[in-house]
């Protein structure tokens, strides 16, 4: 036995002996690795024992199957589930770097060559092949289409709020479509792309209850401005770039 399988063994030993509000509900042998959900195999640990436990789980299955599915278990617990308490806790980024990088390819072993469930079926290599799978997920026959389905997921995420993307990832994000690596960089519209778009854009209208979600939004909020050097006028930042700057009207050279 080496010392993860003791510290797993302390951890789950010690979750028998109590049973207090807060607890999390922990199956001792993983259920992917075979484990039942008798109670000897189910202990209750505190939520930061349960992520120490999935991590443990890694080190004692180093390799194979069970390597593979206790790194999926423990990304898992990472996502967002409204039925059970999450982890805010930050893992380093290195940490998460490695674990996902791991998973990663592990995942491709597992779809690679005669363990893909397509591998020597060249039908659906085929032009009659690719319209079936096209038609096999067109309209309601695809789930993500259907109405029910939407509201669903609108429900789920209903009053949740992300958190706010950070400096760097903005600077980072605006680095990436800048310059050369923008895909219309150097590049125009033809003419007749853009009356394309134009007949497609008229007569869209949104409807009433878009509009209110988009109002209340940003009711309430203050939208900065900008100065222009030209007329003087302080000017909201969505507007200023259009009418105003180096767009100005009262510019000396216009």
């Amino acid at each position: 036995m080496n010392k993860y399988e003791n510290w797993y063994n302390q951890i789950t030993s010690n979750g028998k002996k109590y049973r207090e509000p807060g607890l999390e509900r922990h199956h001792i042998i993983p259920r992917s690795l075979g484990g039942t959900d008798d109670i000897e195999n189910i202990t209750f640990i505190t939520p930061r024992e349960h992520f120490v436990c999935h991590w443990l789980l890694i080190k004692i299955h180093p390799a194979g199957e069970g390597h593979w599915k206790m790194l999926n278990a423990l990304r898992m617990m990472r996502a967002e589930n409204p039925n059970q308490k999450r982890y805010s806790t930050k893992i380093t980024s290195r940490v998460y770097a490695k674990l996902k990088e791991e998973y990663a390819l592990l995942q491709s072993e597992k779809v690679k060559g005669e363990n893909n469930p397509m591998f020597g079926d060249k039908f659906y290599r085929t032009e009659e092949g690719k319209l079936k799978q096209s038609q096999a997920i067109k309209g309601f026959k695809n789930p993500a289409k259907r109405p029910e389905v939407g509201q669903k997921i609108s429900k789920s995420k209903l009053g949740k709020k992300r958190e706010p993307f950070s400096q760097e990832w903005r600077e980072n994000l605006s680095k990436a479509g800048s310059g050369d690596n923008n895909s219309m960089y150097g590049k125009t519209h033809k003419e007749s792309s853009k009356e394309l778009m134009r007949q497609k854009a008229l007569g869209r209208k949104q409807s009433e209850e878009t509009i209110r979600k988009k109002a209340e939004a940003i009711r309430g909020i203050k939208k900065p401005k900008k100065l222009c050097p030209h007329c003087q006028q302080h000017i909201a930042v969505n507007a200023y770039a259009r009418w105003h700057g180096a767009r100005c009207r009262t510019r000396p050279d216009k």
